[in-house]
């Protein structure tokens, strides 16, 4: 057990190290080379901020990944293979836009590598089954993540909550792949939280965002293979509320696309920290009260766990029904202000 906290905290500080000391780099070279994410229609930023950050995140948990495996990377290149291939079509994306089907196929690539070594969303006797289930798991976290990563400091901090959930697990309910990578995951997005939170000085861009999501959906993978049989159903119960907040804003964001007749992939302004912000909130107060709630679902996931999936899936659909609800009220009192049109007060 000392052993584990201690590699634990060995990744945690190798990724904290990595992201203080590239991320200023990147962002020099962003300025060098005048890679911006601009102002826009979609963005709630008034001035060109260097993106990229993405870039100083992945190497942050790879390096951390590596030093608490201590040299003995077993399945470990399956993941590193599946976060380099979610992490290149973000990049690539950050510097020419991709369409939506090439980041998905990266998406697929990356939930094929990750069951191939082994870390599998389904207990199923149908491969076929538990290869779509685990891709549509995979897609929906990279993609929630994805949607999140629209206000200063929401992703780095609501994922690095998640982490520590995951990271302050006892017993054997990560692997040592999976308590390596929840460490480390920690210890990039405190590090990168101290450029991005508001006013951030860099953006992650979606190199940052999806490669959080993958991460995120991987401690998913890992924890639910570590409660097979009876505990499968608790496991994925679990993966879903400690990631609740970015999952039910992707949820509601996205049937409300397809009821109106647009494409899910279309960008729109309609997020609830964009409602939070149209209603006059600071962008500190929405970081800081979505790194709150997020403590909360990951404390309902550890109590879920305890009494069993019943009581915890009534509290989920609950919390689902009052988040769904404030939306809409918050829709609402924004009313007809344009979505365009407002700025973010610091």
């Amino acid at each position: 057990m000392e052993a584990g906290w201690l590699s634990g905290i060995l990744a945690f500080a190798v990724a904290l190290g990595c992201v203080l000391a590239l991320v200023p780099l990147i962002r020099r070279l962003c300025v060098r080379w005048k890679i911006f994410d601009q102002p826009g229609h979609l963005k709630i930023h008034g001035e060109a901020i260097p993106r990229l950050g993405g870039v100083g995140i992945v190497f942050a948990l790879v390096a951390g990944l590596v030093s608490a495996l201590h040299g003995a990377p077993g399945r470990a290149p399956f993941f590193v293979a599946a976060l380099g291939l979610v992490w290149l079509a973000g990049f690539v994306d950050d510097l020419r836009e991709l369409g939506p089907a090439f980041r998905l196929l990266a998406q697929i690539g990356g939930a094929l590598l990750v069951y191939a070594g082994g870390w599998r969303v389904a207990f199923s006797s149908f491969p076929a089954f538990a290869i779509v289930a685990q891709c549509l798991f995979v897609i929906l976290f990279v993609n929630a993540f994805n949607f999140v990563d629209g206000a200063d400091g929401l992703a780095a901090g609501i994922t690095g909550v998640i982490a520590l959930g995951y990271a302050a697990i006892t017993g054997s309910a990560l692997s040592a792949y999976g308590h390596a990578v929840a460490w480390s995951l920690l210890g990039a997005c405190l590090g990168f939280l101290i450029f991005n939170f508001p006013p951030a000085k860099i953006f992650m861009g979606d190199s940052g965002s999806t490669v959080l999501g993958f991460s995120v959906a991987f401690l998913g993978l890992d924890f639910i293979g570590g409660h097979g049989g009876g505990g499968a159903a608790r496991s994925l119960l679990f993966a879903f509320l400690i990631a609740g907040l970015p999952l039910l804003d992707a949820l509601v964001v996205v049937t409300r696309r397809v009821i109106k007749g647009r494409s899910p992939f279309r960008g729109d302004r309609g997020h609830f920290y964009d409602y939070l912000l149209g209603a006059g909130w600071t962008a500190r107060r929405v970081a800081v009260s979505s790194y709150f709630l997020t403590g909360f679902f990951v404390l309902l996931g550890w109590f879920g766990m305890s009494v069993g999936p019943t009581r915890s899936a009534i509290l989920g659909v609950g919390i689902f029904a009052v988040f769904v609800l404030s939306t809409l009220w918050l829709g609402a009192r924004r009313g007809a202000m344009k979505h365009s049109r407002y700025r973010v007060q610091i």
